[in-house]
């Protein structure tokens, strides 16, 4: 007999439970005639969930460096959603007294009070939360354009708002359940413990928004000379901190006052009511992981990737794309002109001066070995000199240019012409060294 999955069995384990529950689903749902928009919505959902779920079973496989073990609760709750909406389909086709090909009561089917649209919604905040966990992991180690950073971006907003509004719908089902199954003699307690939990809720909602504020506080980059500004950023860092320590908190205290509720509520409960009421449980818990799992995604993002895009254009040009901290950079280094020289990569702050400094007086010794060339060569107007007509403009379309020195044609040495009859003796050339003709 095959042991019973729970969140011991092992990341692995419950990926692989959550694909199985998951395409078997898929395939009982298609083994009726029937299948209305919604249905086939549902259907659409379930292989799209499928899909994610063995892209993280091959990375589990593949690798042991990626710590994904937030995902259990969501994949335990994803599997058993699944096998229970299944069981709940199979019980309501048989009621119906109609065999697969002629069940139409897709309408009248529920899971934990929703219809099929709601469980589908149910299926996608999982499908989400598992792709954000993924592509976070994946982000530490490759590189993407701008454009999918901003993608992703979006999903975890959405996924975000998509999971706090199935929280509130959660919580006003166990306020229901509470109210209707609270004894009495209990009420006065339940009543007290009911306040203290809108007040953890409110105090929870108030470290998010400081948790927020505090992401979109933007420092420049530290120098080692810059105290102030030193001092500033790691008062920032305690104070993160001491706001994550205070939010685990109120998440236990949150966690233990619906343990209380429910353990009162269960007291005149039927056992199908108190399966329910489990099942709420569980998706409450699941929620608040999820929303969790893409806060910390959110603030990866925020905090260790820069998106950098340099573009510059003019002669003697350096660009830097350097990260002197373990930030992941995503971007890309532009440049046109004469002599653009660009940087990028991961450097320590002395190399990164050391390589300026380098830079600097690369740059220079080139000033100093073009400048005896140029002198003298380069009229003060840049059109002096060159011939006018279809010449003319020379220094707009193609620079400054440099001076050739001609040296004579053997075949021609004993006729020499004089400046009326030709061409002159030096021409200008855009751009490159000097070089002889």
């Amino acid at each position: 007999m095959a042991e019973p999955i729970s969140l011991a069995s092992g990341l692995l384990t419950l990926a692989t439970f959550a694909f199985q529950s998951s395409t078997t689903l898929y395939t009982t749902i298609k083994s009726f005639q029937s299948h209305p928009k919604r249905v086939r919505d549902l259907e659409e959902e379930l292989d799209a969930l499928s899909g994610v779920l063995r892209s993280l079973t091959d990375t589990v496989v593949a690798t042991t460096e990626v710590d994904l073990s937030a995902l259990d609760l969501p994949l335990l709750r994803c599997g058993n959603a699944c096998k229970e909406f299944e069981q709940e389909l199979l019980k309501c086709s048989s009621r119906s007294n109609g065999s697969r090909t002629s069940f139409r009561d897709w309408a009248k089917l529920r899971y934990m009070g929703d219809d099929i649209d709601g469980f589908r919604q149910l299926l996608a905040g999982y499908k989400s939360t598992i792709n954000i966990a993924l592509t976070d992991a994946s982000l530490r180690k490759s590189s993407v354009t701008a454009e999918c950073l901003e993608i992703y971006r979006d999903l975890i907003k959405n996924a975000t708002d998509d999971l706090e509004a199935h929280l509130q719908s959660i919580d006003e089902k166990l306020e229901t359940i509470f109210a209707r199954n609270v004894t009495d003699s209990d009420a006065a307690e339940v009543r007290h413990i009911q306040e203290e939990r809108l007040s953890t809720q409110k105090c929870l909602q108030i470290c998010a928004q400081l948790s927020e504020h505090i992401n979109q506080i933007q420092l420049r980059p530290i120098e080692p000379e810059a105290l102030p500004e030193r001092f500033t950023s790691e008062g920032i860092q305690q104070c993160r901190i001491s706001l994550d320590h205070t939010t685990a908190k109120l998440e236990r205290h949150m966690q233990d006052l619906v343990d209380r509720l429910m353990a009162k509520s269960k007291t005149a409960m039927t056992q199908d009511e108190i399966a329910d009421l489990t099942r709420l449980q569980e998706e409450w818990k699941t929620a608040r992981q999820c929303i969790d799992i893409c806060s910390k995604a959110d603030y990866h993002l925020r905090e260790n990737i820069s998106i950098i895009d340099n573009h510059a254009s003019g002669d003697e040009t350096v660009q830097f794309l350097v990260s002197t901290s373990q930030k992941t950079i995503h971007g890309k280094n532009r440049g046109y002109g004469f002599r653009i020289r660009q940087v990028g990569g991961h450097l320590s702050d002395d190399s990164l001066q050391q390589l300026s400094r380098d830079i600097s007086r690369i740059s220079q010794q080139d000033a100093r070995i073009e400048s005896p060339t140029m002198q003298g060569d380069t009229p003060s107007d840049p059109n002096d000199g060159v011939e006018k007509g279809s010449n003319s403009g020379f220094y707009e379309r193609y620079g400054r240019g440099m001076t050739l020195t001609s040296k004579p044609d053997p075949d021609t040495t004993m006729n020499s012409k004089s400046p009326e009859d030709g061409p002159s003796s030096s021409q200008k050339c855009a751009g490159g060294g000097s070089r002889s003709l």
